[in-house]
């Protein structure tokens, strides 16, 4: 027994040094946790938007230590942080927190720490309100203490200057960006008027009718309406947007800590950054939530997993006691409620599994979302803390009153930038603030609108204790939405914070306010990224802490669960290999097999191309690669789509792969369905799917982020998108194998297309796979979206004359004449639209702007002039013929049957144990016997791995939207490898860095993140080639914002004839 013990500790120790957080911490052990606390965020921000911006601050408050610690409460015996003058009768919330650890311990007992609830729910608050998202890492453990002194010296007090606040962000690692970003949270929520009463009272900084409003709802006299609300953004008070910043331009920054971010101090340029452009606050908000959510959070052995938030204990801050009434606390946080509604019901799925620390973070960025704002992936796996702080909560923390500098430095002692601490105050884009934090800013602070000062006033009066609860929204624009116009707000001195308007007041930050308030997409980037840096901020992971199985309450005792690994026995592997014999391609290939594989390959491409939407661009030119190259053994002499490509070495290097990219979105693909569906999803089959899945991503990316479409709710199938939006996809047949082996640089060579060939060597090579010139025209259409290098149009440039002049000039100003200079410097393939698949391409074509000389082959007085025309008159006939293209090039003698292999990873050939060799050379003449009957099927997957196909589309989808250009980066890897569809393309080797490869293809990461995602659900079932193959068809449906109304068309009893008016010209 003791031994056993010793070894236990032994092994106890290793794992927590080991321990990290991840966003999959819970994928198996409590795979509904996510989905528990999202909709428990979602229906609680709907109830009351205000809880969004009040679960934003729990995370807040409880991250400068990220273990749950302020979810403790007071007990006879215990004295914890929610009495901290921070969080005294401030911090609420605490309800959601422990309705979520309820659910949650009813499906996974003791496995969510309250600590992890707490992260997710920030998240997923600020996704409500319509704020950016972000990852949040999970496998925090729940603190068993909590400490009020901590709470009280770490938490920024709403009075503090620029200066202090600089300070307390610095203390934790954060940036001046981060601590401005942070600050954006202020886009929600409201403040009593306790905390702004000196503001609009006796501060000269503040907009005089903003003062007067709220004075009228927060009293002059000290105790007379102290509690009254006023929200902390004024103009869109409940979303999460970067009306915070632009508020804090106009004085309007309801606490003085607001408005010291721009008041002529160094985090003005970056208030003046978040309030003009959006995205950058979104990024650097999300960036500074990572970072905060990474705070020394407990994991591995630490801490404990709470049964209850409020009792036992890091979520430190869920700690009911001492966390939670620091004086940046007390009568601020609230949504603990919420919290520990979401550890309820995480707690009835998954008992002591997830801990309050993941909550919080992932609540973080939910309620962002439910509120319109960006949204993350949160890394999961935190440990909830055993204790709290409440002197480091105080001192952490920075108050509404913090200076520039002040902010500045907490953020950066978080290892939060001052772009992260910019786009994290843009949380004040929703959330209200009460008068006692802003009241100084009203009254006595001159760098404020005097309006907006005005109007607070009449809510927030003079005398200190006088209305001080009284609350006003930190965005005065739309304080229901997450949006930037808390940074518009910023540029209009409306911060309703010393600490939001000092982000804008002649300082450092103030450029980045200027561009979060003109930019949202660069908001919700920066704020998703600084959310998901806070979301890390030194998290309890691996054994550290504990889960708490109630967030507010720590967990008595711990349980250690051990596993095993097992081994699938000769004869499973038999019948496996015997089934294939039959095999043919079906869309529904994997619906049994893998079931999840096309939703793994959908999310992933989807996340790839939102996070970088050239990625779309690159999984398509992926599958282009692939599917143009021969790179297997030779049952036949054509070549086909079969992931050779992926394989590292030859192949990639070839000449036309240099460009190639995205092999790192395949590969997670990868990853993530071997790890539902051991060796099942071809590389392959996710290449395809990948492909298709990239464009549908980018039609999304380019719809979502249309301002036309903002308004309205997208909530709705893909069908009807797709009608919507116009981007063309098609069925795609799957059942196709991989390659095992890659092509030789000599066979890429002479299977791919150079872009110098004519128009008649263009036809000529076409022709020879099985391709019309009217499928030329079609598939060269994919250069709607990519880009190309200097060397590789240097010579159309400057000795051709078909080309328009001024075009030419713009790109000779990144195209020196000289060879070897600029090389690698990149041009869009169509500059009209270069991140939609739309038919821009072929107008480009009409005024001589091809790019490359091979694409102005195509309108240059040639056979294909009149093909060319029609396109680029009529998008559905381009739509139409791009599909029809699509398919017969995936169906370029692709392996079927016991033809190749089900690759494990996409990059490498299987390696076959002796037990396995000798059962293959036993089947070899079935199969053998088999393979000339197996044949493409559009349901092939439906019965071995029916999630296939919504894996891929997720996953490409993802990836496009992070990267629009990922669309034809998938695009191209099926083009390059369906000049025989067998994913050669995908292997390291020859193939990858044959010229026509090397250096040029991409998309490879998108391919394996989605054949790891099959793989997870339908092991060995999906091939990389048929990834390949769907990954194209859905890359074009995602990057396409106006060609998808083929769909429509084709539904319809009569098309549109060539005299039709284009609906999209």
């Amino acid at each position: 027994m003791a031994s056993s013990l010793s070894v236990a500790v032994l092994l106890c120790l290793a794992a927590a040094a080991a321990a990290q957080l991840s966003p999959t911490f819970y994928d198996t052990s409590c795979p509904r946790a996510l989905a528990t606390i999202k909709s428990a965020v979602t229906a609680a921000v709907n109830n009351e938007p205000r809880m969004g911006a009040s679960l934003l601050r729990l995370h807040f408050h409880d991250c400068f230590g990220c273990d749950a610690s302020v979810l403790l409460a007071d007990t006879a015996t215990f004295t914890g942080e929610q009495n901290a003058l921070p969080n005294k009768n401030s911090l609420r919330g605490f309800n959601v927190v422990d309705s979520i650890k309820t659910q949650l311990e009813g499906i996974c007992s003791q496995t969510v720490s309250c600590a992890d609830i707490l992260a997710v729910a920030a998240r997923d608050s600020v996704v409500a309100l319509g704020g950016p998202s972000w990852t949040v890492g999970l496998g925090r453990r729940d603190s068993t203490t909590a400490s009020m002194d901590r709470a009280n010296n770490d938490l920024p007090p709403p009075f503090f200057d620029l200066e202090n606040l600089i300070k307390a962000f610095g203390d934790k690692g954060f940036s001046v960006t981060d601590m401005v970003a942070l600050s954006g949270a202020h886009t929600i929520g409201q403040a009593q008027c306790q905390n702004f009463r000196d503001r609009i009272y006796n501060e000269t900084n503040i907009d005089s009718a903003f003062a007067t409003q709220r004075q009228a709802n927060c009293p002059r006299p000290t105790g007379s309406g102290d509690s009254n609300l006023a929200p902390l953004d004024t103009t869109t008070p409940n979303a999460f947007d970067n009306a915070y910043y632009s508020n804090l331009l106009s004085n309007k920054g309801l606490l003085h800590s607001d408005q010291v971010l721009f008041n002529g101090g160094s985090a003005d340029n970056t208030v003046r950054n978040f309030a003009s452009n959006a995205a950058a606050f979104s990024s650097a908000f999300t960036t500074a939530m990572v970072k905060m959510g990474n705070i020394s959070p407990l994991t591995g052995t630490q801490g404990q997993i709470r049964l209850s938030c409020s009792k036992g204990c890091d979520a430190s801050v869920l700690l009911s006691g001492q966390e939670q009434n620091a004086g940046p606390n007390a009568g601020s946080l609230r949504g603990f409620n919420v919290v520990d509604n979401i550890k309820t019901q995480v707690e009835a799925i998954c008992s002591q599994t997830v801990s309050c620390a993941d909550i919080l973070a992932v609540a973080a960025r939910d309620s962002v979302v439910a509120l319109g704002g960006p949204s993350w992936t949160v890394l999961l796996g935190r440990r909830d803390s055993t204790t709290a702080n409440e002197s480091q909560a105080n001192t952490d923390l920075p108050a509404p009153s913090s200076s520039l500098a002040e902010l500045i430095g907490n953020f950066s002692r978080k290892g939060l930038d001052v772009t992260d601490m910019v786009a994290l105050s843009g949380a004040h884009t929703i959330g209200q603030a009460q008068c006692q934090n802003f009241r100084d800013r009203l009254y006595n602070e001159t760098n404020i609108d005097s309006s907006f000062a005005t109007a607070l006033k009449a809510n927030c009066p003079r005398p200190t204790g006088s209305g001080d609860s009284n609350l006003a929204p930190l965005d005065t624009t739309t304080p229901n939405a997450f949006d930037s116009a808390y940074y518009t707000n910023l540029l209009s001195n409306k911060g309703l914070l010393h600490s939001d308007q000092v982000l804008f007041n002649g300082g450092s930050t103030d450029n980045t306010v200027r561009n979060f308030s003109s930019n949202t997409a660069a908001f919700n980037s920066a704020f998703t990224a600084a959310m998901v840096k806070m979301g890390n901020i030194s998290p309890l992971t691996g054994t550290q802490g504990q889960i708490r199985l109630n967030c507010s309450k720590c967990a008595l005792f711990q349980r250690v669960v051990m596993a095993s690994a097992s081994s699938l026995g000769l004869l499973l592997m038999l019948a496996a290999l015997v089934s294939t014999a039959t095999a043919h391609l079906s869309p529904t290939f994997y619906d049994t097999s893998c079931p999840r594989a096309m939703s793994i390959i959908k999310s992933t491409v989807t996340a790839a191309v939102n996070n970088e939407p050239r990625m779309g661009a690159s999984l398509l030119r992926l599958h282009f690669h692939d599917c143009f190259v021969q790179a297997r053994f030779h049952l036949t002499n054509h070549p086909g789509c079969d992931a050779s490509i992926l394989l590292a070495g030859n192949e990639r290097n070839a000449a036309p792969n240099f460009s190639v990219r995205g092999y790192d979105v395949i590969d997670s693909i990868k990853t993530q369905i071997e790890a539902v569906c051991k060796q099942t999803v071809s590389c392959a089959d996710i290449l395809t799917v990948a492909a298709r899945d990239s464009v549908v991503a980018v039609t999304m990316h380019a719809y979502i982020n249309d301002t036309r479409y903002r308004a309205r709710d997208y909530e709705f199938c893909d069908a009807e998108l797709l009608y919507l939006l116009g981007g063309p996809s098609w069925s795609v047949p799957l059942g196709r194998r991989d390659s095992t082996g890659a092509a030789t640089a000599a066979q890429v060579i002479s299977s791919l297309a150079p872009s110098t060939d004519s128009l008649a060597q263009l036809i000529s090579a076409y022709a020879s796979k099985g391709l019309s010139a009217t499928d030329l025209v079609a598939l060269s259409g994919a250069h709607t979206i990519g880009m190309a290098r200097c060397r590789g149009f240097r010579t159309r440039l400057y000795n051709e004359t078909n080309i328009d002049a001024a075009f030419a000039a713009a790109l000779k100003a990144n195209c020196p004449a000289t060879p070897g200079s600029g090389d690698g410097n990149l041009a869009p393939l169509d500059t009209t639209t270069p991140t939609a698949f739309d038919n821009a391409y072929y107008r480009n074509l009409l005024s001589n702007k091809g790019l490359l000389h091979s694409d102005q082959e195509l309108f240059s007085n040639g056979s294909t002039d009149n093909t060319v025309r029609s396109f680029a008159s009529s998008a559905a006939a381009f739509g139409a013929a791009f599909a029809t293209a699509m398919v017969k090039m995936g169906n370029i003698s692709p392996l079927t049957g016991t033809q190749g292999q089900i690759r494990l990873i996409c990059s490498a050939v299987n390696s076959l144990a002796m037990a396995k060799a000798t059962c293959i050379s036993l089947l070899v003449v079935v199969a053998l016997a088999t393979a000339a009957s197996a044949q493409l099927s559009a349901t092939f997957y439906d019965t071995s791995c029916p999630r296939a196909m919504s894996i891929i589309k997720s996953a490409v989808t993802a990836a496009v939207n992070s990267e629009p250009r990922m669309g034809a980066s998938l695009l191209r890897l099926h083009f390059h490898d369906c000049f025989g569809c067998d994913a050669s393309v995908l292997l390291s080797g020859n193939e990858q860095d044959a010229p026509p490869n090397k250096d040029s293809l991409r998309g490879y990461g998108v391919i394996d993140s989605i054949k790891a995602q099959i793989e997870a659900v339908c092991n060995q079932t999906v091939s990389c080639a048929d990834i390949l193959t769907v990954a194209a068809r859905d890359s074009v449906v995602a990057v396409s914002p106006s060609v998808v109304e083929l769909i429509y068309q084709l539904s319809r009893s009569s098309g549109f004839t060539s005299d039709d008016p284009d609906p999209y010209i």
